[in-house]
């Protein structure tokens, strides 16, 4: 079996990396969606604790949903993950916190370690549809806490896209039905005058794009368009990792 890629789900949230490291991690409980995404159900309680996130049902009951195996705020946070699991099954979730300016700071989630699921590509699917749902409450609670944007433009970003698992193995991504929504996607981008290139990398199944937003305010809603609005990322035919550029110079 092809080893699978990780999920990988980027917001960009309102504040620094110290702000948003807090949110994500002591305010854990606030945020996650536990109604659903839980052992216990309603009622229950999430948090850190001691080196391990830990749900608490209403009755008093316990399960570890994993350990911290790196803590480095406001930088990088790294655990392994099985909730409703043992360990032995357990895969790997990290999450980086990045400085897009003073204000806004881009959130990468990555989930993998599949093959330790008796059924990976199940598995990988379930948490492909979580996934979204789970940091959109994390960006939610983010802007709660009333942070207002005032950073001056514009934000560059890089798009970085690579061959998803929907790609059949050997072939060419230009050769996909899905392609074409890669470029819809991008004309999308030109109308709205923020893309200012693109282009492969390889000439097989990597490339890029550049957008320039003029608004910083904006930002966190071009980065979920990257992600969503471009259909061929959103079947994983590419996949897309949205990395901010500093830039320091540029022509006219």
């Amino acid at each position: 079996m092809t080893e699978l890629p990780p999920i990988r789900r980027q917001v960009v949230v309102r504040g620094t990396r110290e702000a948003a490291f807090a949110v994500f991690t002591d305010e854990i409980g606030l945020w996650w969606p536990l109604d659903d995404l839980s052992v216990y159900g309603s009622g229950t309680t999430v948090g850190f604790d001691n080196g391990r996130l830990v749900e608490r049902g209403p009755d008093g009951r316990e399960a570890t949903w994993g350990t911290v195996l790196d803590w480095a705020p406001p930088e990088f946070l790294r655990i392994t993950w099985h909730p409703a699991a043992g360990p032995e099954s357990a895969s790997e979730v990290r999450v980086r916190f990045e400085a897009v300016d003073d204000d806004l700071t881009l959130v990468t989630l990555e989930h993998q370690g599949w093959e330790r699921f008796d059924d990976p590509t199940a598995a990988r699917d379930e948490y492909g549809n979580g996934w979204p749902r789970v940091m959109g409450g994390y960006a939610a609670r983010t802007v709660d806490s009333g942070q207002k944007v005032v950073a001056e433009g514009p934000v560059w970003l890089v798009l970085m896209h690579t061959a998803g698992p929907a790609l059949p193995s050997g072939e060419l991504v230009f050769t996909q039905p899905d392609f074409a929504e890669h470029i819809a996607f991008l004309d999308r981008m030109a109308e709205r005058g923020v893309l200012v290139a693109a282009g492969s990398l390889d000439r097989r199944s990597s490339g890029m794009a550049v957008l320039r937003i003029p608004d910083p305010a904006d930002v966190p809603g071009y980065t979920a368009l990257a992600q969503d609005d471009d259909l061929s990322v959103a079947r994983e035919l590419l996949q897309v990792r949205v990395q901010p550029w500093h830039v320091a110079m540029a022509g006219v």
